[in-house]
């Protein structure tokens, strides 16, 4: 099913709406038919993945990546993070720098926080994590801002190391 017969059942739909007075809830679907004039040769399936993307940008502010999946190899968009998920992680990180000059983080408790980023979070949101963090960076992959989000843990580490001494 194409967008286009989606377009044609709303159009269908405003003639009888209109008839019996809901000449609002007509117009209104005249409306999104008409809008949706420049995704009429997608699929109904390509047009939902598009709303999911588009859906995730008005949250976060971040464009899915497109392409393959690499887990699924089907080429739809990986599912959008929660928000509050990015924002709970990002909290974890910037507890964890809070901390990092106190003798109970080590370096491997750094190096094993920041590998669990990656593993559980895509590169979208590995990137929103680090911008949530205050690193202002434009960094295009996801390993960079993880090095940079280490980097910065282990200067501070590092620093107050040397001071102590």
């Amino acid at each position: 099913m194409k967008v286009n017969d989606l377009q044609q059942f709303l159009r269908s739909l405003t003639r009888p709406l209109s008839a019996s007075g809901a000449k609002k809830v007509a117009d209104e679907l005249d409306r999104m038919s008409a809008g949706l004039e420049p995704f009429k040769d997608l699929s109904v399936a390509q047009f939902t993945d598009f709303l999911a993307k588009a859906d995730s940008f008005a949250r976060t502010g971040v464009l899915p990546t497109t392409g393959r999946s690499r887990s699924s190899g089907t080429g739809r968009a990986a599912k959008a993070v929660d928000p509050e998920v990015i924002g709970a992680a990002a909290e974890r990180i910037k507890s964890l720098y809070e901390r990092v000059t106190t003798p109970e983080v080590d370096y491997r408790t750094i190096d094993a926080e920041v590998k669990k980023l990656g593993k559980e979070f895509s590169k979208d949101a590995v990137l929103q994590i680090a911008r949530e963090f205050g690193m202002t960076g434009s960094y295009r992959t996801k390993k960079a801002a993880l090095d940079e989000i280490q980097r910065r843990m282990t200067d501070r580490k590092e620093s107050h190391e040397r001071t102590q001494f």
